[in-house]
């Protein structure tokens, strides 16, 4: 008997029954597919019929093609018993139309053959076929600079405020040391950021750690172009671009009007797309030039010339971008000098919402605005922008912590609602059930039950249940942007309400002692082109954080240093510049916060190849000497062994450099010889330098003994009368010799200074070739202003000394009325 066959399923009733063997049987394909694998299904059935292509009494071992899958080794598929013709059929791939043809015989058989990959296939071309153009790609130059743009593209794609920082890393690695490099880099980011409105604020940001890059010019060798004038220039061209724009529109409408009727759709659709397209690019552009501005790379005038743009223009795109730009530069735009400028545009902004032209949108965003102005531009919310991964986190955190309070509050308010009154016994020990919401964050048990226990174990005190401990958050480390908002917070508190000690507990408090210099150069930024009193201040808050060590010098060094190196080229906008930055450097001496070598050497490293660290120091001593006497900034200067040699560049003169002579001896008394004396004087007086600004530089430079001195006495009367004449005629000014006779007074004190100074006068005349009634003009003006008194101008009549006489007769007869004059009036005086 055979072996019994085992299945691995049982077929079910409707398919197979054991009691009719004869009756026809059924099988699904679940059953069959779980039968496949059993060795009586792969064993070939007995008494098969002959037949080749049907049955097979071996199995195929042709080999594997390429086409076929490929065999896994250890894996048995069993005997291959697959008709030749099911394997013709499956080699013929998916078109099985071939094999139908070839049987019912409608056709010859195709046959299909390789083509060796060797063989040089002639395409068909086109006649105006497209053609690269000439490769610069054996230029190895040209290969860096197109290599360069492709990292600069890849970084702009990527740029996050999240990456800045490592993105800003790579960016400062790259070597653009051309002028070619340099322009195609400020073209890639601005037109990114033109493009991208949105990211404008990145881009900018982008543009300010930039700001340092320098090259060498291309058409003049030895001059260098910076990225700050560049990008300026690349503003001012898409900023102007406008009026061809305008010409081009006007060409196109022209060609509209005289277009057919079937064109002018068409051509009227180009119209209006290429319209949007320049208002985008506009828009872009001024949103993109706001935010320089507030990276104080840019100027007033430049963003008072936006906005008169965008008033100009009437659509509601314009409009909204004004409101935008006013809303976040509106407030360092608006003071005392500009008040009347921004009236007119406000007047014109209530007059858009008058009208009602627009939408209701933008009379409300107008609206706003206008309110803004009214709460002294403090918004109603802080500004959104794009956060970093780790902000979002970190407001998650507190997020959650202000929820875990929130649910704390709620408990303890439950607690106290089911608390009995005095003398009561509580009727539950255990647990309170509170109704949480399924949407509320799971509590920890531990702390839940001491919450409870507050309200449930003194019942005696329901009023004043003990408080909770507030959890302690350890305040993360704060990023360079937040810093540079607290700062700005900072900074504009302080400059309106003067409150100094507030001011500082302020900067303590944000505990970010490596990023205070973004401190400095945002206090520098946002007070250089305010009031003097404003920078005084920010100057003074500055040196008393240096003083209280609460802002260590390497600190302040870092934040004056990106200002100082863009200071030549700021000038061209703002030309009192050195001025200004030396009133806010004057109270760090002043005061007395860092001593003047080590602050003089650190703020002048970027100026001296400029050649403009002398002009610094000049502007900062004249201010320090406004504060002290000259003197003492003269000591200052000794005392620290400056000199002038160390800040001039080496093929400089300092006799003929931009230091005026009155600070070129600051090193103190007794440094002056008499050629000096005379310029520095004449200087003075060129300069119409007041009354006491003449008696500190004397004071500065010459002690006691030397202003007593002959030589002193002659050279300031010489200086003194050749200051008030007229060149051409020889005429005296009278106001001049008003102003100073002070000066004059005040030196002169003696009858023998007094009697110097008319040998002096003498001698200037006879220099001067004795110039008509000239001395009698001078002696008139010296008595009426009691500089000289009767007794000394006889004396000097009378004087036989022989060093003194040259010119000595001229002289006399010149001023014979004079004494003449003199004589009569003493006698009506004795008379009466």
């Amino acid at each position: 008997s055979q072996p019994r066959l085992t299945l691995p399923v049982l077929p079910r009733p409707e398919q197979w029954k054991p009691l009719d063997p004869e009756e026809k049987k059924k099988y699904d394909r679940d059953f069959l597919l779980k039968c496949r694998f059993i060795s009586a299904c792969m064993s070939k059935p007995e008494g098969l019929p002959a037949i080749t292509d049907v049955v097979l009494d071996k199995a195929n071992k042709t080999p594997l093609r390429q086409s076929e899958p490929i065999r896994c080794p250890g894996m048995n598929f069993g005997p291959d018993f697959t008709p030749a013709f099911a394997t013709f059929s499956m080699g013929m791939g998916m078109n099985m139309a071939g094999p139908r043809r070839l049987q019912q015989g409608k056709g010859p058989r195709k046959i299909i053959t390789s083509m060796s990959l060797g063989e040089d296939v002639q395409l068909n071309k086109a006649e105006k076929a497209w053609k690269p153009g000439v490769k610069k790609g054996e230029d190895p130059e040209h290969l860096k600079t197109q290599e360069l743009f492709k990292r600069v593209r890849s970084v702009l794609n990527k740029l996050t405020p999240q990456m800045f920082q490592a993105l800003m890393k790579q960016v400062m690695e790259l070597q653009i040391d051309t002028e070619e490099r340099l322009k195609g880099v400020i073209d890639l980011i601005f037109e990114k950021a033109i493009s991208e409105p949105n990211f404008s604020v990145a881009y900018a940001n982008m543009c300010r750690c930039l700001l340092g890059l320098k090259v060498g010019t291309t058409d003049k060798p030895g001059q260098t172009v910076n990225f700050r004038k560049l990008l300026l220039n690349r503003c001012q061209k898409e900023f102007e671009k406008d009026k061809d724009d305008d010409e081009f529109f006007e060409k196109k409408q022209k060609e509209l009007d005289a277009a057919s009727e079937g064109e002018k759709q068409k051509l009227k659709d180009a119209l209006e797309e290429a319209k949007d397209k320049a208002r985008r690019r506009s828009l872009g552009n001024i949103k993109f030039i706001g935010e320089l501005f507030k990276l104080k790379m840019l100027t007033e005038v430049i963003m008072h010339d936006c906005i008169v743009k965008l008033l100009k223009n009437h659509d509601e795109e314009s409009v909204e971008c004004l409101c935008r730009l006013l809303s976040t530069i509106g407030k360092d735009l608006d003071f005392e000098k500009a008040k009347p400028r921004m009236e007119q545009y406000f007047n014109q902004m209530e007059k858009i919402i008058k009208e009602r032209k627009t939408t209701s949108r933008i009379r409300f965003m107008l609206q706003d605005v206008l309110d803004l102005r009214r709460n002294l531009w403090v918004p109603r919310r802080g500004e959104q922008g794009p956060k970093t991964i780790d902000q979002i986190h970190k407001d998650a955190e507190l997020e959650e912590h202000r929820e875990q309070m929130k649910v704390q509050q709620a408990i303890l308010s439950k607690s106290r609602h089911h608390t009995p009154g005095r003398g009561s016994q509580p009727q539950d020990e255990g647990w309170n059930t509170v109704p949480i919401s399924t949407k509320s964050r799971p509590l920890d048990a531990l702390r839940l039950s001491k919450i409870t226990k507050v309200g449930l174990t003194r019942p005696s005190r329901p009023s004043t249940p003990t408080p909770l401990p507030v959890p302690t958050v350890t305040k993360p480390a704060l990023t360079e942007e937040e810093v540079e908002k607290k700062s700005t917070a900072i900074i504009e508190e302080y400059v309106q309400i003067n409150d100094l000690k507030e001011a500082l507990q302020c900067v303590q408090e944000m505990a970010s002692t490596d990023l205070l210099f973004v401190f400095v150069r945002n206090g520098l930024e946002s007070t250089l082109e305010r009031s003097t009193l404003a920078r005084e201040r920010m100057g003074l808050l500055l040196q008393r954080l240096v003083q209280n060590s609460t802002l260590p010098p390497q600190q302040y060094y870092k934040g004056l240093q990106e200002i100082l190196e863009a200071a030549e080229d700021m000038s061209i906008d703002v030309p009192h510049i050195w001025q200004y930055l030396a009133q806010l450097l004057a109270p760090m001496l002043h005061e007395g916060g860092i001593p003047m070598a080590p602050l003089f050497r650190e703020i002048t490293k970027p100026l001296i190849p400029l050649g403009q660290a002398g002009v610094l120091l000049v502007h900062i001593l004249l201010v320090l000497c406004k504060a002290m006497s000259h003197k003492k900034v003269g000591a200052m200067w000794q005392e620290a062994g400056l000199s002038w040699k160390d800040f001039l560049p080496a093929d400089q003169d300092i006799n003929k450099s931009n230091v005026p002579p009155v600070m070129q001896n600051a090193a103190g008394p007794g440094a002056l010889s008499p050629a000096q004396l005379s310029q520095g004087l004449e200087q003075l007086l060129k300069d119409k330098a007041d009354n006491q600004s003449i008696l500190d530089w004397v004071e500065a430079n010459l002690d006691e003994e030397q202003t007593s001195s002959n030589e002193f006495v002659r050279a300031l009367m010489t200086c003194v009368c050749r200051s008030a004449i007229y060149e051409s005629p020889n005429k005296v000014e009278a106001k001049q010799m008003g102003r100073l006779a002070e000066v004059l007074q005040k030196y002169l004190n003696t009858e023998h200074k007094e009697l110097q100074a008319l040998y002096a006068l003498q001698a200037l005349m006879v220099e001067l070739e004795q110039p008509a009634n000239l001395l009698r003009m001078f002696f008139d003006a010296l008595y009426d202003e009691d500089v000289i008194k009767e007794e000394t101008f006889d004396k000097w009549g009378s004087s036989k000394d022989p060093a003194e006489q040259q010119g000595k007769g001229v002289a006399l007869k010149s001023v014979t009325n004079f004494f003449t004059w003199l004589r009569e009036a003493d006698i009506e005086s004795d008379n009466s």
